[in-house]
């Protein structure tokens, strides 16, 4: 059983302060055969990701975006710009962290192996770091490095046009640079749904190569 943790940022809920944890829920240890059934209906020779043919894999893990996707550039820690239109073409794990938040750096390891799982076929990592100091951020990857493009949203205008209210906050965009479902809080990232998401999307076609 692994508990689920969100980690309320901001205060935006008044006097309230942490929202705290959910209820524990089993890790799965494989698709059954419905679930396998589903995420091959999902995939096979489709254009576009079938969001009804995924519904219920991920147990909650995900939640599907029905909202528009903000345009930005952040820079990274060598201060080179990176626009989210860089990607096109790409399926994008955007995941937004900081140092001082736990459920951020327990995920950090699985989150990582997930985009080496997939990276050779399309898959790339934006982990935004919320209003931080560079001189902060560097000293915490020099001990967990995080396998992606780190990027420093130092005023929070970014996290605040996502909507997020709380740390971690991770989103999945698409190959045309939409994003398609959300999660806020820690992230099972072996959980067998997310994995059918991120495999419906790279299936998916469309999008300039980058």
């Amino acid at each position: 059983m692994q508990r689920r943790r969100f980690l309320h940022a901001l205060g935006v809920l008044g006097s309230a302060g942490a929202l705290g944890e959910t209820g524990s829920r089993a890790l799965a240890a494989g698709p059954d055969e419905s679930m396998k059934g589903a995420m091959k209906g999902a995939m096979k020779g489709s254009t576009e990701v079938d969001d009804s043919a995924l519904a219920g894999t991920s147990g909650g893990t995900l939640s599907a975006w029905r909202g528009a996707t903000p345009a930005f550039s952040l820079p990274s820690l060598d201060g080179t710009p990176h626009a989210l239109s860089d990607y096109r073409g790409r399926v994008v794990i955007l995941n937004f962290w900081a140092t001082w938040c736990g459920p951020c750096r327990d995920e950090i390891p699985a989150m990582g192996a997930v985009v080496r799982q997939y990276r050779q076929r399309g898959l790339a990592l934006l982990a935004v770091n919320y209003k931080e100091l560079l001189t902060t951020v560097k000293p915490f990857l020099d001990k967990l490095p995080i396998d992606g493009t780190v990027l420093l949203d130092a005023d929070g205008a970014l996290y605040k046009r996502f909507g997020s209210l709380g740390l971690p906050a991770t989103y999945l965009v698409d190959r045309a640079g939409n994003v398609r479902y959300w999660r806020m809080g820690e992230l099972d990232w072996r959980d067998v749904g997310l994995h059918g998401h991120i495999e419906a999307l790279i299936a998916q076609k469309g999008g300039a190569t980058a």
